[in-house]
């Protein structure tokens, strides 16, 4: 294969560089000739630079990539080996070019390595130290990638979350890798000693707190009210009335920019080594407290887990602030609020 192969797309208007082998002092003239031959005249575009088939790149090769950028409005180097990561890492020039990961292929698990299931994907056990979600077959690459970012995001601000690492395909579907935790749910606890749960209580009641004074950027994660208020445009089951008052609150609630983890089930939490942690971020974004609780309430009692919240809430509420109580009562169903108050 060519070290260098360029073609253009007039469909998205953008440049397409695919480089192969080794991009050293022995090959760098060359390509770099023909890659500012074929630039010759035209205007500034995109570029992809695809580098899944090269094997190493020196100072020189590195050069030609500053000539490319040069050019581009937007480049992209794409499929990138570790080896390559690195040294464009060490180079800084994943400060200023859009480098993407080669995506790993692991293989596919084997059912006995199953550790838990979720709505649209399985958590799997792959070594001693991790394991990886695998997701189901029609879920899009950029969705995976948004929930890797949720993950991160989340982990940067300190949030109790398992450590996401990377994106991997497992046979023909996506998968994260993650650390490995091992342990029980609340849901699980619940099930053995619900009399006995006294310090779990009062722990998540602490690490909901701290989550929710955690500010967020607003370039961070998305508005939690804005999701909410569409999820209820598109609720064919809720009564009229109540969807119409329900709306008519969130967005008269002050604004705030906290962390709302946005599934706060007991089957989202895991006890770990000692430690609680929220496993399923895929809701989180940022907003009102308020709303995270909100949906917190609607949840868990329709799980059967009144007395557990009952007791949740009777501490988390000895901190909040008497109007933001008030305003808490006001979004809850009244069915619920008898189990609270």
């Amino acid at each position: 294969m060519e070290t260098v192969q360029i073609n253009w797309d007039n469909k998205e208007h953008k440049l397409n560089v695919v480089l192969a082998g080794r991009l050293d002092a022995a090959t760098a003239p060359d390509v770099e000739k023909k890659v500012l031959s074929f630039l010759e005249g035209r205007e500034k575009a995109a570029c992809i630079v695809d580098v899944e088939k090269l094997g190493y790149i020196s100072s020189a090769g590195l050069r030609v990539l500053l000539d490319l950028k040069k050019y581009c409005d937007d480049m992209k180097i794409v499929n990138v080996s570790l080896d390559i990561y690195d040294i464009l890492t060490m180079t800084g020039f994943t400060k200023f070019i859009d480098v993407e990961r080669r995506i790993r292929k692991m293989r596919e698990p084997a059912p006995g390595d199953l550790i838990s299931k979720g709505k649209d994907s399985i958590l799997y056990r792959s070594t001693s130290d991790l394991a990886v979600r695998v997701f189901d077959k029609d879920l899009s690459l950029s969705e995976v990638q948004r929930r890797l970012k949720l993950s991160k995001t989340a982990v940067s601000h300190g949030i109790p979350t398992p450590i996401a690492f990377e994106i991997v395909i497992c046979g023909d579907a996506y998968g994260i890798l993650y650390e490995r935790t091992c342990g029980k749910t609340l849901a699980d606890i619940w099930k053995e000693r619900p009399d006995a749960m006294q310090d779990e209580i009062k722990i998540l009641s602490e690490l909901v707190h701290m989550m929710h004074s955690t500010a967020i950027e607003k370039t961070e994660l998305p508005d939690f009210a804005e999701r909410m208020l569409e999820e209820l445009k598109g609720n064919t089951e809720m009564n009229v009335d109540k969807k119409q008052a329900l709306m008519q609150l969130i967005s008269r609630l002050p604004a705030a920019d906290d962390f709302a983890l946005g599934n706060l089930s007991l089957s989202n939490v895991m006890v770990h080594d000692g430690r609680i942690m929220f496993m399923d971020l895929t809701r989180c974004g940022r907003g009102n407290p308020i709303l995270d609780l909100q949906t917190a309430i609607s949840a868990m009692f329709a799980d059967g887990h009144g007395a557990f919240w009952k007791k949740f809430f009777a501490r988390y509420t000895m901190k909040m602030e008497e109007d933001k109580k008030k305003l808490l009562e006001r979004l809850l169903d009244p069915a619920i609020r008898p189990w609270w108050h």
